[in-house]
């Protein structure tokens, strides 16, 4: 398990393969930042307990997408706590169902394709969480106190939204990835959001963004990437 610390806030990464989950702790509280896919569960399971802790008290969604809120409805109802999601998600939640996001390469642009003739196939389904609630600043104010932010940043899905802690760190869910050395997410359904919301966040001025997959990355490289997919490009194609 990864640790970060910065003034009131301890972050733990859990080591599960298919969709980092975050926890959360303060002095008062502790919130999970999405949940993984099913087959994950005993591993998140261990990061909650681990250091003789007994739970957390909420959990928190950073879009509706299987791989990040497949255990929602099972770690509510075994840790007694609620589940936000952004309110553009909450239709989702309650249906059980998310759609496939569109490829931004050409691997995942075939994927995307394929992912509606392939019947076997169940990325876009998981268990319904009808007790969902909608997380707002609020919300985030209460479990994690007054240094804690909720910012909006559509692009990969409409419902994406991010945590900032001190605006020191930020995590961004699927917003941006750190695999194979490229930030860039392999899934976005609005690039032109994407661009926004990277934008949003650099201006936060925090140093450390904690993706989903892959790696923490740096304040330089999220500079640089930016530069080279939206600067850029744009310049080359004017």
């Amino acid at each position: 398990m990864i640790t970060m610390q910065i003034e009131g806030f301890q972050v733990y990464v859990t080591e599960t393969h298919r969709c980092a989950c975050y926890l959360i702790e303060t002095s008062k509280k502790r919130v999970l930042i999405d949940t993984s896919m099913q087959f994950e569960r005993n591993t998140v399971t261990k990061c909650i307990q681990k250091n003789g802790t007994k739970g957390i008290d909420a959990i928190f969604l950073t879009h509706s997408h299987t791989d990040h809120v497949a255990n929602a409805l099972y770690f509510s109802n075994i840790f007694n706590c609620e589940v936000y999601i952004s309110k553009k998600g909450i239709r989702n939640m309650k249906n059980g169902h998310c759609n496939m996001p569109k490829g931004t390469n050409s691997l995942s642009k075939g994927i995307y394709w394929a992912e509606s003739r392939l019947p076997s196939y169940n990325f876009t389904q998981f268990h319904p969480c009808p007790q969902v609630r909608i997380l707002n600043d609020e919300v985030v104010t209460y479990y994690l106190g007054d240094s804690a932010e909720l910012l909006e940043t559509p692009g990969h899905t409409d419902d994406s939204i991010s945590i900032l802690l001190k605006r020191k760190i930020a995590i961004v869910g699927d917003l941006m990835v750190n695999t194979f050395g490229n930030l860039y997410p392999p899934f976005a359904d609005d690039e032109s959001a994407l661009n926004t919301s990277w934008k949003a966040l650099l201006n936060t001025r925090c140093n450390v963004f904690l993706p989903a997959h892959g790696r923490p990355i740096h304040r330089k490289k999220l500079i640089s990437s930016y530069k080279n997919h939206f600067l850029y490009a744009s310049k080359g194609h004017s």
